[in-house]
């Protein structure tokens, strides 16, 4: 009797248990593995159609962006043209300075000059060749420390110093008569004659080109 009581308690809990799977409508394994399947398929078809008309954006708004670019680049490119055709037509109608020799150029008291200067002067020997209806103008300076010879003060020393570069043109085939050569001693300094760096900056020779008159 015991077992029997034992054998249905088992059937009883075994369709109590049957009862109440069908009950909550548990739905089928295999089934809900489809479905979330074809939704994670679904899902994924909806990204790469997102990332593709991401991208085909993203390639409108580079190529709208390169446009511009070129755009900006021959609008600069023109300005550059235009403000080179200025400064060109500036500089060939107002006087400019070819070239300065500082204190190197010339030792104290001393007119001769240092073969440092020689390539400097041949550099600007073809513009000026090439400006013909131009002048040109050298301009001698010294410090304020007497040059120690009775016969020579600061205002001939530096005008020999000057001559000196003349010289050198017209041996290079620039006409004397286009040049001017002026000599201002040590009434132009462009640094405190106090030191000795100053001092040297002081003893220079500028030469400059001089457009002709009604040019400038």
């Amino acid at each position: 009797m015991r077992f029997i009581i034992i054998g249905l308690s088992i059937i009883f809990f075994t369709l109590s248990a049957i009862i109440t799977v069908k009950a909550l409508g548990l739905p089928d394994q295999k089934t809900s593995y489809q479905d979330n399947r074809e939704d994670v398929t679904s899902e994924s078809n909806n990204v790469i159609k997102k990332l593709t008309e991401d991208q085909d954006a993203n390639r409108a708004i580079v190529a709208d962006l390169q446009g511009k670019i070129a755009q900006l680049e021959d609008q600069l490119k023109t300005k550059e043209q235009v403000l080179e055709s200025i400064k060109t037509t500036d500089t060939e109608n107002k006087p400019r300075t070819l070239a300065v020799f500082g204190g190197g150029t010339f030792r104290p008291g001393k007119i001769a000059l240092n073969d440092v200067a020689l390539p400097t002067i041949e550099n600007f020997v073809g513009e000026i060749s090439a400006s013909q209806d131009s002048r040109v103008i050298i301009e001698g300076h010294t410090d304020n420390i007497p040059t120690g010879k009775l016969d020579v003060d600061n205002m001939d020393l530096s005008l020999r110093r000057a001559r000196a570069i003349a010289d050198i043109l017209v041996s290079h085939g620039v006409s004397s008569d286009r040049i001017s050569v002026i000599g201002y001693g040590d009434a132009r300094p462009i640094e405190s004659n106090d030191t000795e760096e100053g001092r040297a900056k002081n003893r220079r020779v500028e030469v400059r080109l001089m457009p002709k008159e009604g040019k400038n």
